[in-house]
């Protein structure tokens, strides 16, 4: 148990479906004259670099058209050979947009979801207390990128080991005396609901030789909407360090489905997936082949293969 508390790919924040958005919904309540700031949280789903569902991966690196706050790189490690890294944020709106830049604490679930925590899960540690980060706040204006610069500050005496956070970009929204959409909910009493749009990426730090283990288990065929196919699947992770990769799957040899920038960190010891496949109809009498790999750049990079025939 240890103590002590990349890729280029972009995120796109933008509307209330986004997969790599984290939505939180803040009450403002208009008094005819007064406007008092409530603050009450409706909502909070932060994710990791996709919003997950049940049972369903989301490709991590997808993010939907339009404008919006972009990041890059979506995954960030630091060690002793990298000690610091420069984000770029780049807004993609029509208007001026501020966001706010915290180091927060989230334990992956089997399902992928990323739950508010202030305990590590066992054999990993925090990194917000050896990474340091400036600006705190940016004012983004359209199409003029502005850069966030990390800094590792590892102590000598610290233990080996993986330390994980996630950096989180959230909007700051405008707020107005009034507004035109406010429902009434009392005499004299209107409420305005607005959504407030934050992202997540990773912020990985490892000292000394880590390694780790990948396996495939548990894989079936499942139906999706549309008489689309899905191959469900259990991505099994060991070792001292999380898995970082893409899965590919084929049908009879051909490409027919893939998930990209898939996370198992360590406080869980699986993630359950599902990668649409493009092949429709029934797949029964064909070979169905899996392949999760790690990138080559990674030290030690991690791959396995599982095939099936339903």
């Amino acid at each position: 148990m240890i103590k002590p508390s990349v890729s280029s790919s972009r995120v796109q924040a933008i509307g209330t479906a986004s997969r790599l958005a984290a939505t939180v919904l803040r009450a403002g309540v208009a008094l005819r004259d007064t406007t008092i700031r409530a603050g009450a949280l409706v909502a909070l789903a932060i994710a990791g670099a996709a919003w997950p569902l049940p049972g369903l991966a989301q490709n991590n690196a997808a993010a939907p058209t339009g404008p919006g706050l972009l990041v890059s790189p979506t995954y960030v490690v630091l060690d002793g050979h990298t000690r610091s890294h420069a984000l770029l944020l780049s807004n993609r709106g029509v208007a001026a947009e501020t966001y706010r830049i915290t180091i927060v604490n989230r334990l992956q679930k089997s399902d992928g979801q990323l739950v508010e925590t202030d305990k590590p899960g066992e054999g990993e540690g925090f990194a917000s207390a050896i990474v340091r980060y400036a600006p705190r706040e940016v004012v983004l204006p359209p199409d003029k990128p502005q850069t966030v610069r990390l800094l590792l500050q590892m102590p000598a005496n610290l233990p080996d080991g993986e330390y994980r956070s996630h950096i989180l970009f959230q909007q700051i929204p405008t707020v107005r005396p009034s507004e035109d959409a406010a429902t009434e909910v009392a005499p004299g009493i209107s409420v305005t609901i607005r959504a407030v749009f934050g992202i997540t990426i990773p912020l990985i730090v490892r000292k000394g030789k880590l390694s780790a283990n990948a396996t495939l288990s548990d894989l079936r065929v499942i139906h999706l909407a549309d008489e689309q196919s899905g191959l469900a699947l259990h991505l099994n992770r060991s070792g001292t360090r999380s898995l970082h990769g893409d899965l590919i799957a084929e049908v009879d040899g051909s490409p027919a489905g893939q998930l990209k920038n898939v996370n198992v960190f360590l406080s869980t010891p699986y993630r359950e997936l599902v990668i649409p496949l493009s092949t429709k109809g029934d797949l029964k009498g064909h070979r169905i082949s899996v392949k999760f790999a790690e990138d080559e750049t990674v030290p030690g990079p991690v791959s396995t293969t599982q095939t099936l025939s339903p």
